[in-house]
């Protein structure tokens, strides 16, 4: 009877720390409901759509291949918005590109445009009092998604993951930025440096779809949801705390650094020329269509039994289960399971031809994801599916070549194409963590025009100067590309340190593959 104390005193302890992460803010206060405002009926936004002279049931789409031509459009459209913006991300960082755009909107916001800013909270969390700051324009709003209530204690991090059900390991994946209901920015860019080629170290490989018309209203749709979910936490309730600076002294400051930015770089000249006609870069000579569809998970995904599939992946499922001769995959994090090994192979056995692309060991940001997909190739190739792994290219974008810098390039695209006609590009990875813990976001386009121009990013990529084509050697994985100009082939994982193989190897060891 006395050896039950200290377990007793355990659970207590335990207990005691769940009930203290608890203690900032109560995730069940009530909060407002609000809904997005009507589409503008005005407004260079709103001109934009009447010139196109689109029936109710089209939309205008555009792919935006070009990392830093995506974050002029964003800027762009924040700048001809005049009623409303929506956005979702999963990260906002801090840097070059989050303030610029962070100026942006509080500029629309002085304007006296509507600003919800909904982030989700595991990449925010160092920025509570900035954005608390921030949300305090009248006009402008900002919601974590949920947000962890320790913020600021390990051991409550680790009682609440414990007590809640793994609560804390569901995130918000989602990425849109949507303007006055008419216009919305879906695909795979975060808010970054890396993700508009600023990034001096690294930089990512991604896509977009700029969309205008009937497709728009369903992205706000969802924004709501996500919006009103209990799961979005004002970013008042969780930094209470007095203000440290001022908004007007925060505004000042985002504004300098927004003026060192642009004037280290060509953006200037680029955002200049930009808003000289609004009209004539949003839309003009966009293809029009009416099989256009945003797609995008429930707020709530992560609480749902993992079956059926739902949102994004249950598209992708479709897609796949409806190709007749090709399916190509681009995902940066590949970790296929056993279940999606299967699909992909009984794909490939009644004759679809089926190719994947993603990261090489030295190209990616998460080894450990590596180490989960790297078990599947053997079996993937035998079955006759087609494997190409991204090599880490050294890019000089634009801006920093301007600037003098130098980085490296990751794939961050995350794209299914079906006999190059049915195209989807969003937010989801083939890998359990999008297709049942994180939410997901896409747009799937019908138009074989369009799915010409992802399958050319797509070819592109495949060039043995920029990727490695894997195949077997007597059960013996094998890497051939061209170095130098001459073809190159390698036994062995090419140009990873010895510290990235043994991460990938012990994550291939671990039972976390449902969490990659």
């Amino acid at each position: 009877m006395h050896k039950s104390f200290p377990c007793a005193r355990l659970l207590l302890a335990c207990a005691t720390l769940a009930l203290a992460a608890c203690a900032p803010f109560q995730r069940r206060e009530p909060q407002l409901q609000e809904l997005a405002l009507p589409r503008t009926s005005a407004g260079p936004l709103f001109d934009r759509v009447a010139d196109l002279q689109m029936t109710p049931e089209q939309s205008s789409y555009r792919l935006l291949r070009s990392n830093s031509a995506e974050l002029l459009m964003r800027m762009r459209t924040t700048d001809a918005t005049v009623s409303s913006l929506d956005l979702m991300y999963f990260a906002w960082s801090d840097d070059d590109s989050g303030q610029l755009l962070t100026s942006e909107l509080l500029r629309a916001a002085d304007r006296g445009v509507r600003v919800r800013l909904l982030v989700d909270d595991a990449n925010v969390r160092h920025l509570d009092a900035s954005m608390a700051v921030i949300a305090s324009h009248p006009n402008l709003e900002i919601r974590n998604f949920n947000p962890l209530r320790s913020r600021d204690s390990v051991p409550g991090n680790i009682a609440e993951m414990i007590f809640t059900g793994m609560r804390p390991n569901r995130r918000m994946h989602n990425k849109a930025w949507i303007a006055d209901g008419h216009v919305a920015l879906v695909g795979g860019r975060n808010v970054g440096d890396a993700y508009f080629d600023l990034g001096e170290e690294f930089n990512f490989r991604d896509l977009g779809v700029l969309v205008m018309g009937a497709a728009v209203p369903a992205a706000s749709a969802a924004f709501d949801g996500y919006w009103n979910s209990p799961m979005a936490i004002p970013s008042a309730r969780i930094h209470p705390q007095p203000l440290s600076v001022s908004l007007a002294d925060a505004q000042a400051e985002l504004e300098r650094e927004r003026d060192a930015v642009l004037s280290a770089s060509p953006m200037r000249e680029w955002i200049a020329d930009g808003r000289v006609g609004e009209k004539k870069l949003v839309g003009v000579g966009d293809p029009i269509g009416t099989a256009v569809e945003i797609i995008t998970d429930p707020p709530d995904k992560g609480r749902m039994p993992i079956r059926p599939l739902v949102g994004v992946a249950a598209a992708v499922r479709r897609m796949g289960d409806q190709a007749e001769h090709e399916f190509v995959l681009v995902s940066p994090y590949f970790v296929p399971g056993r279940d999606g090994a299967r699909w992909l192979m009984d794909m490939a056995a009644r004759g679809v031809v089926a190719s994947v692309l993603t990261n090489s060991l030295d190209a990616t940001d998460v080894p450990i994801v590596h180490g989960g997909y790297a078990r599947y190739r053997k079996r993937l190739l035998r079955a006759g599916v087609s494997i190409h792994e991204l090599k880490p290219t050294g890019a000089t974008s634009r801006i920093r070549r301007f600037l003098g810098g130098y980085s490296r390039s990751s794939l961050h695209t995350k794209a299914v194409v079906v006999d190059g006609r049915h195209a989807l590009i969003g937010s989801y990875n083939f890998d359990p963590r999008s297709t049942w813990i994180n939410t997901e976001m896409a747009v799937l386009i019908d138009d074989p025009g369009f799915a010409a121009s992802v399958l050319t990013d797509f070819q592109q990529a495949m060039d043995p100067l920029r990727s490695y084509r894997l195949s077997l050697r007597r059960n013996r994985l094998i890497w051939t590309d061209i170095d130098e100009g001459q073809p190159r082939v390698q036994d062995r994982e090419p140009s990873a340190s010895a510290r990235r193989r043994l991460q990938a190897a012990l994550a291939s060891l671990l039972p976390i593959e449902s969490q990659l």
